[in-house]
């Protein structure tokens, strides 16, 4: 899932106007540092699976050969190695 910055950050300020609004939560900190610190965390989330990916498509051009020759389906290959690297990771997306 990709995201523009712009729109991690209207994200995160809309995650801390709910958290302000719920009883009980007192924020210790600046809002604007807050809010820095949602938008960092969320873009450091989304780009857990940019790097899945791009390890994946690594790990897949040793069969590339068998994947244009039709002996094997590159959709099919990346959905296993994607499930089996996100189950032993234990990557929640």
């Amino acid at each position: 899932m990709k995201l523009s910055p712009e729109k991690i950050e209207d994200l995160s300020d809309k995650l801390l106007d709910v958290f302000a609004d719920l009883d009980g939560v007192l924020f210790r900190s600046d809002d604007s540092i807050l809010r820095i610190a949602a938008a960092e965390i969320m873009s450091d989330e989304l780009m857990i699976e940019e790097r899945l990916d791009a390890e994946i498509h690594k790990m897949l051009q040793a069969y590339k050969y068998e994947i244009t020759m039709g002996r094997m389906n590159y959709d099919d290959l990346y959905r296993k190695l994607r499930n089996r690297l996100i189950a032993e990771r234990r990557i929640i997306l």
